[in-house]
Formats: structure tokens, sequence, C-alpha cells
């Protein structure tokens, strides 16, 4: 069995973290300005490099926190 350092696994919980706590900035900030649209879950997947699952872990932590509102059949958007 091959050796790792304990530094070249990442956990899951840590992707999960750095995406939600990048998201929660810009919203924050402003980039994802009130009413905006945000981008697919099958997109932010991509763009993050991590899987659906974590993305769907991050946009129910955002809605459980009242950042974004999801509407059926249309997606989410950042709350005004």
């Amino acid at each position: 069995m091959a050796n790792r350092k304990a530094s070249s696994i990442v956990e899951p919980t840590t992707e999960y973290r750095r995406v939600l706590d990048d998201l929660v900035r810009r919203i924050e900030a402003g980039e994802l300005a009130p009413g905006e649209k945000l981008p697919s879950t099958v997109r932010l997947a991509a763009d993050y490099s991590v899987s659906i699952s974590t993305i769907h872990r991050v946009t129910t932590t955002l809605e459980d926190r009242g950042l974004i509102r999801g509407v059926p059949g249309k997606g989410r958007y950042v709350r005004s």
C-alpha cells in the first residue's frame, strides 16, 4: 500500500467548507447580487471541481441561512 501524506488527501468536509465559504463571501460582497440567479448545480460543481452532492449540501445550507431561495423549476436566487 502506498504511503500518502495527510496533506495530500482532501477531506470531503473541507471541499464543502471551501465552496460554502466562497459563495457566502461572494454574496456578502455583492459579487452575486440580490435577485441574481446562481449558476446551475452542474456548473457550480464544475467550477469548484467538486461533486454534485457537495453542491447540494452547500445550496441547502445557503437556503437554511436565508442567503438564497429556490424557485421550483427555475433555479436558485440570491435573496434580496
